[in-house]
């Protein structure tokens, strides 16, 4: 997992070499989540700041078995049947397979600020990417709209701004 490359920066172009690794992402995602989580917590949400972190954490760990599956590839249920095979087949505890359930239901603030996480911090890299001469707008794109969506429906749009202004 630690040189498994993201598969939609290579469709872009971009070379494996300077791709983002899945556990790049996984810790970019992880520390974009908890940090959004505190603001949320001090802006009066209830918050739990470490269970956003945890939830960040696992929730693109099958691909460590699977591989990065874009979404292009348009199979996105075959994905993730492959995905609760993988989570099956790691050793790990039932509450880190119980994590990622969450992070894929969305059922949990905790599990949406991690959404937002994830989104934002594929926001940032594609804007990496689009200073290399990379085109990847629609990625930058569709990853903004993801995450401020998402904020808008757990109230924390303005902190997700401030987040994204401080990042800049």
């Amino acid at each position: 997992m630690s040189s498994l490359a993201r598969t939609g920066w290579m469709l872009r172009g971009v070379p494996h070499i300077i791709s983002e690794t899945v556990a790049e992402h996984l810790f970019a995602s992880a520390l974009v989540s908890y940090e959004i989580a505190i603001k949320a917590k001090k802006r009066g949400l209830n918050a739990n700041p470490e269970k956003t972190l945890a939830i960040a954490i696992v929730h693109d760990l099958a691909e460590a078995i699977i591989g990065d599956i874009s979404r292009k590839a348009g199979i996105d249920m075959a994905k993730e049947e492959a995905e609760m095979r993988a989570y099956d087949m790691l050793n790990i505890e039932p509450e880190l397979k119980n994590l990622y359930l969450e992070y894929r239901e969305g059922r949990t603030l905790e599990s949406i600020i991690a959404r937002i996480g994830d989104s934002i911090a594929t926001y940032i890299k594609a804007n990496q990417y689009i200073k290399l001469g990379y085109r990847v707008d629609d990625i930058a794109k569709g990853s903004l709209e993801k995450a401020l969506q998402l904020a808008e429906q757990v109230k924390i749009r303005d902190v997700v701004v401030e987040f994204l202004r401080e990042d800049s």
